[in-house]
């Protein structure tokens, strides 16, 4: 069954990657004007594991180009890295949600060395500065970790739902505290060879990090891609930390499609989901691991207006004592109105 589902898939990808390869190339330029709503899932089921970063759920609307808050017009027009004669403004509203838990959920009391269980409900306000080739991001993550969180609820739904064995040890997750994070990142693209069929690439490097008692790090990246109308975005959205765009999508030919992979490397210096609450005694790890990195690949596929991206992430352990590397899925769904 799982044969006849993977050549079924390549099969479907293979005749949309054909059809976008004979798209016209005559069609409209990226619009602008439009807005973007996302709906991003990540979770660690495609991986086949149940551990660590199990579930992230995040819903956000980005704004059309220009149409921003007269305060963010003006905060924007006066930071000197700006050119907004040459740059299209945008901001971004969001609603997220993240669940960690250690290895062995079936247990009362945790593993006292293992990572402890936490919610983490936030809300995001993001500022978006892009051209062709250039997009600067910043965005504020304000929220809860903690019960108030709902992790518990959240993930005994869950499971309930999948029908699969309910964790036992949230009584010992993360206590309540408020969170912040300042996230700030500059990606920038690079065009490179075209090919047959129509097919371009790009290549491009970010570099940015976080400032906050959730997470302090600095991180930088590089990502490359092939497919047709790369310009419609800077990669899928995804839940920071993240190698990514920032959920602007502006699509410049009713079919597109790409395929991508790319590095990525945090310095991490506070991690709440590992060094506990900053505020109050809680679990944490003794051995948490200062560099972190992440190898992910994907496809991303938009019929008009709508695009479907899947992304698969491979992370290094983030504790020593840790069985094994983090896998997961994020899968998106964007559509421009």
């Amino acid at each position: 069954m799982r044969g006849f589902l993977r050549s079924a898939g390549f099969s479907v990808l293979a005749f949309l990657l054909g059809q976008a390869g004979h798209a016209q190339e005559t069609a409209a330029e990226p619009d602008n004007n439009r807005g973007v709503w996302s709906l991003t899932s990540e979770n660690d089921l495609f991986g086949g594991t149940d551990r660590n970063y199990t579930n992230g759920i995040r819903i956000e609307r980005v704004s059309p180009a220009n149409k921003v808050f007269p305060v963010l017009d003006w905060a924007a027009d006066r930071l000197p890295i700006l050119d907004l004669d040459r740059r299209d403004l945008r901001q971004g509203l969001a609603l997220s949600h993240a669940i960690f838990t250690p290895s062995d959920i079936t247990t009362q009391i945790p593993d006292p060395d293992d990572r402890p269980y936490a919610g983490w409900l936030y809300f995001s306000g993001t500022v978006v500065a892009s051209d062709d080739h250039v997009q600067d991001v910043l965005q504020v993550n304000l929220g809860v970790v903690g019960p108030s969180a709902l992790g518990e609820f959240v993930q005994d739904e869950w499971h309930a739902l999948i029908d699969e064995e309910q964790p036992k040890g949230w009584d010992y997750q993360l206590r309540d505290e408020p969170g912040i994070e300042i996230i700030a990142q500059r990606m920038a693209l690079f065009d490179g060879p075209e090919l047959p069929l129509g097919l371009k690439t790009d290549f491009g490097f970010y570099g940015g990090g976080a400032l906050g008692n959730v997470r302090t790090y600095a991180g930088t990246g590089l990502v490359g891609r092939i497919g047709w109308d790369l310009g419609s975005d800077f990669g899928p959205p995804r839940i920071r930390p993240a190698l990514s765009g920032a959920g602007t999508f502006s699509p410049g030919q009713e079919l597109g499609a790409y395929l991508f992979a790319g590095l990525d490397g945090r310095f991490v210096l506070r991690d709440m989901f590992l060094d506990g609450n900053a505020f109050r005694d809680s679990p944490r790890v003794a051995d948490r691991n200062k560099l972190v990195g992440d190898l992910q690949a994907g496809v991303a596929v938009h019929v008009q207006n709508v695009q479907l991206a899947f992304t698969y992430v491979h992370r290094t352990e983030e504790f020593q004592r840790q069985a094994g590397p983090q896998r997961f899925g994020a899968v998106s769904v964007s559509v421009a109105y």
